[in-house]
């Protein structure tokens, strides 16, 4: 009877060591991230906007080093054409303007990088998915329209939007920002949702 009790114990707590180490790699390869953060868009005055704009930004998922190592791994192999097409089939994440209509951006790769006792976040999408200004020429050197937050540990902080901007993937897995064709667009009174 007690060999059938500790076999059972054993059992159960092989159970939960495999249960606590894919849950470890869940959340180290983003998939249980969930996060949202709400700010405003401050208007471009060189443009002639007038008023700020509301902006949910939701992240579903993190991309893994994994994930952009495959991407490199693509390029060489197989060029910027399957490149791109890959990326587009990556889903991590959103940003919509509140309230109105307005075109909703999907990002296709979403990094997160701790910093202090808060963090960092850098989003990618299509420079064409989020068009603000419909005087605006399209430049193909610079396809992406990247994202970068900044906050505190209770959520708080800002952001910049480049509507047109190029990446850089490195060999340790870390998604940048490479260049930009103008300014940023300011997020202010960043803070995340509950």
């Amino acid at each position: 009877m007690k060999r059938g009790n500790k076999m059972k114990k054993q059992k159960r707590s092989r159970f939960f060591l495999w249960a606590a180490l894919a849950i470890g790699v869940l959340l180290n390869t983003g998939l249980l991230a969930q996060e949202k953060f709400k700010g405003r868009l401050f208007p471009d005055a060189a443009r002639g906007s007038q008023r700020a704009l509301n902006i949910i930004i939701s992240i579903d998922e993190y991309t893994s080093k994994q994930e952009v190592f495959q991407l490199i791994q693509t390029f060489h192999k197989s060029g910027y054409k399957q490149f791109r097409e890959d990326l587009r089939e990556m889903k991590k994440g959103t940003l919509r303007p509140v309230g109105g209509t307005g075109n909703q951006v999907v990002f296709h790769l979403a990094q997160y990088t701790p910093k202090g006792k808060g963090g960092e976040i850098i989003l990618v999408g299509e420079s064409q998915s989020w068009n603000l200004d419909s005087r605006r020429r399209h430049d193909n050197r610079f396809p992406y329209l990247v994202v970068e937050l900044s906050f505190d540990e209770k959520g708080k902080g800002s952001g910049n939007i480049y509507l047109q901007a190029d990446i850089r993937l490195t060999s340790e897995g870390i998604i940048e920002k490479a260049s930009y064709n103008q300014p940023p667009r300011q997020i202010m009174g960043l803070e995340s949702v509950k």
